[in-house]
């Protein structure tokens, strides 16, 4: 690892100059997230070049795959792997489930075999979607920005050594800010499409 895992907490915990601790300290649970998303954006990346899934999505998945490498080794960010390559993702293992209803990616018509359970994973990958990637999302990124800028200034070998990387995640979190608020414009589309399908 690259810096002790510390416990602990206090009023004072996102504060910025608390920012090495979060930037710059080894989370082993971190590691393992970093390294099942790794494998699951290579993965993705063969997925979308045989489906064809277009551009933007392999450019996606080896951006997010690279930073996830990146965080791992040389290592930094741990504090911010947890949520934006762990917590962030539960709306992505509801919605692998929800595809499998699509007549066009999934199975032929299990969506019209089970609606109702079609229209469940639906909505509560909606629901998890706008909290993970609507709510905390925005509020995460502030604090990982805020944090970088930090990094970036400090003078630490830590820091130094790691400035590329740090200006790759910053580069991939605003990147990847703006796919967030596309991908909520496809969902309220969809979702629209879908009610009136139902009427």
């Amino acid at each position: 690892g690259y810096g002790a895992s510390g416990g602990g907490s206090s009023s004072s915990t996102m504060s910025e100059d608390g920012y090495d601790k979060r930037m710059f300290t080894y989370h082993p649970a971190s590691q393992q997230v970093l390294l099942l998303f790794f494998a699951y954006q290579v993965k993705n990346t063969y997925d979308s070049y045989v489906w064809n899934d277009g551009i933007i999505f392999i450019l996606h998945h080896i951006l997010s795959g690279v930073t996830a490498w990146g965080a791992m080794y040389p290592g930094c960010a741990h504090f911010y792997a947890l949520f934006f390559m762990g917590i962030s993702e539960v709306s992505t293992a509801v919605l692998c489930l929800l595809a499998n209803f699509d007549d066009e990616f999934g199975v032929i018509g299990l969506g019209d075999a089970f609606p109702m359970t079609k229209v469940a994973l639906g909505g509560v990958f909606a629901v998890a979607f706008v909290i993970c990637r609507t709510v905390l999302w925005p509020i995460c990124t502030y604090h990982f920005l805020r944090d970088s800028k930090n990094a970036l200034k400090s003078t630490s070998p830590m820091a130094q050594s790691r400035k590329k990387w740090i200006r790759l995640f910053m580069f991939c979190s605003v990147g990847l800010s703006i796919l967030q608020v596309i991908w909520l414009g496809q969902i309220v589309w969809t979702i629209k499409e879908e009610v009136e399908k139902m009427m």
